[in-house]
């Protein structure tokens, strides 16, 4: 086991006009103990149907209910939640019944087996959606392919890591300078390790010159020697969506879980981490 210093904090922090008005009410409100305030969040599961399938064989758990168990245990006592989901990877009228964005108070995005550099609708649908919801400006917080997911969205490129797939535990995770500044990391530890399972990055070119089309801003807040872009922050159009490319909503035994599926395990022996399945 990781010792207990060093575990990355299972911890969510959407960008705080997520609560802006709706805090204020419960504030106002929790002295006469009126009824709590709904946090109406939505969870986009960016796997396909094929990738929840092989998950569930495998015997682990599919990111939606990983997210939904862990949004339970880290809801405000004064906020009722109130999840809906949304399955873009399996079709288009899945992104019809999504509805008007803007009641939902945050938007959560999941990992995928999906590949953000292949041009096929189970990722551009996705990848429009994020845009949708940058102009609704309801705040966005993903992990893994979450963050990929911000970056094809502001025109940041994504590609393999040319050193293979990071899987398992990843070491040494440290913030930047803007990541020490920033509320998502607020109280963490300035180096970390984390959970993760991902064979896909931002461009490591673009996190050495970091420079975005007009109207966009992102910012690298946390970085390791495998992967240069571990934490990211992108606003546009007045919408903001903070990510991570490790899990932090993933514990030892569901990586442990991860490594039962097929791919996974030849990818790790294929790049020398292992010497047979």
């Amino acid at each position: 086991m990781l010792p207990r210093a060093r575990r990355p904090p299972l911890s969510i922090r959407l960008p705080r006009r997520a609560f802006s008005a709706r805090s204020s009410a419960a504030a106002a409100t929790t002295a006469t103990s009126t009824p709590a305030t709904p946090l109406r969040l939505l969870i986009v599961e960016a796997d396909d149907r094929a990738g929840r399938e092989r998950l569930t064989s495998a015997g682990c758990t599919t990111a939606s209910d990983t997210f939904a168990a862990l949004l339970s245990r880290i809801c405000p006592e004064d906020h009722e939640l109130r999840l809906s989901y949304c399955h873009p990877a399996d079709s288009v009228q899945e992104l019809a019944e999504v509805g008007e964005l803007s009641r939902f108070d945050g938007v959560v995005w999941t990992g995928s087996s999906l590949t953000i550099h292949e041009d096929k609708p189970e990722v551009t649908r996705q990848i429009e959606l994020a845009r949708r919801c940058f102009q609704a400006a309801v705040p966005q917080y993903g992990s893994c392919w979450g963050l990929q997911i911000s970056a094809a969205a502001a025109g940041i490129p994504c590609e393999p890591n040319p050193r293979g797939r990071e899987h398992g535990i990843a070491r040494g995770i440290a913030l930047t300078r803007s990541g020490r500044r920033h509320p998502m990391f607020d109280g963490c530890l300035q180096t970390f390790d984390g959970c993760a399972a991902h064979t896909d990055h931002v461009a490591a070119s673009w996190a050495a010159a970091p420079v975005c089309r007009p109207g966009v801003e992102a910012e690298v807040l946390a970085s390791n020697d495998f992967t240069p872009v571990q934490g990211l922050a992108v606003r546009i159009d007045g919408g903001e969506f903070w990510s991570v490319q490790y899990h932090p909503e993933l514990d030892l035994g569901e990586i442990a879980r991860l490594m039962r599926l097929p791919a996974s395990r030849s990818l790790l022996v294929e790049q020398g981490e292992y010497s047979s399945e």
